[in-house]
């Protein structure tokens, strides 16, 4: 990701389904047959995808939720949508 990611939502792959446990969430991408899983704190950023917020957005959420820096927040954030980008789990749309 570069850093212009903030002028960026992203949308979620028609071939991924997720399923909320009340310790995160599981990712199932229907095209490869693969399970992904992550904690609480990813299934927050996948519903903040899945409103289609702006990475700062989401980043705004985390930082007010877990009362951590704002940087903190980013850096994590971005780290996790990167690997759902990878994963083909996400789409990066331009906002408009």
């Amino acid at each position: 990701m570069t850093n212009q990611t903030a002028n960026f939502a992203f949308t979620v792959n028609p071939e991924a389904k997720a399923s909320f446990h009340d310790d995160g969430i599981v990712i199932l991408h229907a095209g490869n047959g693969r399970l992904y899983k992550s904690n609480i704190t990813g299934a927050r950023i996948w519903r903040g995808i899945e409103r289609q917020l702006s990475l700062e957005a989401i980043v705004g959420e985390i930082s007010r939720e877990y009362q951590i820096a704002e940087a903190t927040a980013r850096e994590h954030a971005t780290r996790f949508l990167t690997a759902l980008e990878r994963n083909a789990l996400i789409q990066r749309e331009a906002l408009s």
